[in-house]
């Protein structure tokens, strides 16, 4: 299926258009943290996985229930003289379990602020595959590399994966009624789980996805199948043969503006781009009039873009 078959796919779903002012929250896999980062980098305001990458759907379901429930508690893990979150990844830690606290606290404020303002969320499941803290039961979002024996893994059912979820949309829609949630599934493959294991293990999310699409009011980017059909040429991907080059994420983000940003949107990306490489071009002789010229010139129309484009979101 080409890029054109999918525009028109997407066409045909009627999904929304997004424009400058629309603000953004990206929850999971690694490819969450590519595509929010670029967003935000283009003038949208955005919120890209505060608890860090999280690649097990019942991980990020558990921390959107979290952050509206303050009854709900993280459980804490001391590794020598450092504190981590089981359902946080190694990202989010302290030297004190007051310090994590703090923490954990400041990110339940900003994640429960940005889901009742944000306009869109993108949601990118990254494996079924789970590890249940065999002390406990209970799934973490990440082991902290601790020994494998200290947990169960196993591969969750779609129903499993379905219900969680459809309890989260649920509380979404009472907290942000206007918000549209996207998901996706990362187009990279665990293949540390095994090839086999890795396929049935997308089979599941996408299986899983389709569900909540006939059930709620819910959209699908087709990420997955845009890299590893469009883009299968092993010049796409890193030489661990599983994550995308940068070549990749470009043609990735061409074919996300040519689905959701209308001409207008594009054109003012395309100018804003200009200005971001006039800024970054590297300046041999930075003390020379033709540089500060150049600097000059470059802020000057910096300014003026951003003050016709009031909407357009610098962080």
């Amino acid at each position: 299926m080409s890029a054109g078959n999918y525009q028109q796919w997407l066409k045909e779903q009627n999904y929304p258009t997004f424009a400058h002012g629309d603000s953004f929250v990206f929850l999971g896999s690694c490819f969450s943290d590519e595509l929010g980062q670029i967003i935000r980098s283009n003038g949208f305001e955005s919120l890209v996985n505060p608890g860090g990458t999280i690649f097990h759907p019942l991980a990020i379901a558990k921390i959107i229930h979290w952050c509206f429930d303050e009854s709900i508690s993280f459980r804490i893990l001391q590794q020598e003289d450092i504190f981590f979150a089981w359902e946080l990844s190694g990202t989010v830690f302290g030297m004190s379990s007051e310090e994590l606290n703090k923490k954990m606290d400041k990110l339940r404020l900003e994640l429960k602020s940005f889901l009742r303002k944000a306009t869109h969320l993108f949601v990118t499941f990254g494996s079924a595959w789970a590890y249940r803290l065999r002390s406990d039961g209970e799934i973490v979002a990440n082991c902290h590399k601790q020994n494998s024996q200290l947990f169960q893994k196993e591969n969750s059912q779609v129903a499993e994966i379905v219900t969680s979820w459809k309890s989260v949309l649920s509380l979404l829609k009472k907290e942000n009624s206007t918000l549209n949630v996207f998901f996706t599934v990362s187009p990279v493959r665990h293949i540390k789980d095994g090839y086999i294991e890795n396929n049935r293990s997308k089979a599941r999310l996408l299986m899983a996805v389709e569900e909540l699409q006939a059930e709620s009011d819910v959209y699908y980017f087709p990420a997955y199948e845009f890299v590893l059909d469009d883009l299968r040429d092993y010049r796409y991907f890193k030489s661990d043969g599983t994550h995308p080059t940068q070549e990749a994420v470009s043609e990735l983000w061409d074919f996300f503006q040519s689905s959701f940003f209308r001409e207008d949107t594009i054109e003012l990306l395309v100018n804003w781009q200009q200005i971001r490489q006039a800024e970054q071009h590297k300046i041999l002789y930075p003390k020379s009039q033709a540089a500060r010229k150049h600097m000059e010139n470059t802020m000057k129309r910096k300014a003026q873009f951003l003050a016709a484009h009031p909407t357009f979101f610098l962080p």
